[in-house]
């Protein structure tokens, strides 16, 4: 009976494994024909998902060809493609998407004059806590409270470790309200390219003439693996924080962020925006 069973186990294991299907291809710009760079690409809400090189290129396993695979990125319409028609059509095309912007008028006399830290930021290390996932796409963010209407500087990350020669992120900022994460903020890729090494990186936003005005969830998205060693072993700060607490992630690229529920409630992820309170 037991070997009967054992053989049934091989038998589904091995079934599912033929199933799988490996797919490649280049995501590119449907008007200008040119690479699409770091792209979101993978199944909804599940596990599976990476992200596209700086030339548009990707690779990815699927569970079967009738898998609907989405790809999303900043500035083009989401699409979803089954896995039948990626394996024999290598070329995808994603369509700009047009942003109805206000200008934002900026002048010196509407700021303090004092530079404000929005987040947290430790003294001395704390406790080191890591990605959720070694998915290209995978993100770990922090809340940050906004209690008045505050001009963005910059945004930093505190790092405990981080192995390899170069890292390569991209930032994303949510909105977020009523506990929950909703639509990004920036609409271009915010990257953050540099050296391994341990403390801050730091990514100058003034550029941007951006302006929060309610709470948002601030977050880094691993989208470059270096020499393959993946990110295991990148790791951020954390601190205590007494609201807006949690360490949230998101474990594919086309997935929903999730709060980690082993970590102590009460911490947060070193991550902070540095900028200038509005003035009315």
């Amino acid at each position: 009976m037991k070997t009967t069973s054992l053989a049934i186990l091989i038998f589904c294991y091995c079934n599912a494994i033929l199933a799988q299907v490996n797919i490649s291809g280049k995501v590119i710009n449907a008007e200008t024909k040119e690479a699409i760079p770091y792209v979101n690409i993978g199944l909804k809400n599940t596990a599976i998902g990476t992200v596209s090189d700086h030339e548009g290129n990707f690779q990815l396993t699927l569970n079967s060809q009738t898998d609907l695979v989405t790809f999303s990125a900043i500035g083009y319409e989401m699409i979803d493609i089954s896995g039948d028609k990626l394996v024999k059509e290598k070329i995808v095309l994603l369509t700009p998407k047009n942003y109805d912007l206000q200008a934002i008028e900026i002048t010196a006399q509407k700021f303090s004059g004092e530079d404000q830290i929005l987040g947290v930021k430790n003294k001395k290390r704390g406790l080191s806590i890591g990605f959720g996932s070694r998915n290209l796409g995978t993100e770990i963010g922090a809340l940050v409270p906004i209690k008045k209407p505050v001009f963005i500087k910059s945004a930093n990350f505190v790092i405990n470790h981080a192995p390899g020669d170069s890292l390569l992120f991209r930032v994303n900022i949510y909105h977020y309200k009523d506990g929950k994460i909703g639509e990004k903020i920036l609409k271009n890729n915010t990257l953050i390219n540099t050296e391994q090494k341990r403390g801050v990186i730091s990514i100058d936003l003034t550029s941007l003439n951006l302006i929060l005005k309610n709470d948002v969830l601030l977050s880094l998205e691993w989208i470059k693996d270096d020499q393959g060693q993946g990110n295991s072993e990148i790791t951020f700060d954390t601190k205590k924080a007494k609201k807006l607490r949690g360490v949230y992630v998101k474990k594919a690229s086309i997935g929903t962020f999730e709060r980690m529920e082993f970590i102590n409630k009460k911490l947060k992820p070193c991550f902070y925006f540095i900028g200038k309170e509005v003035i009315d």
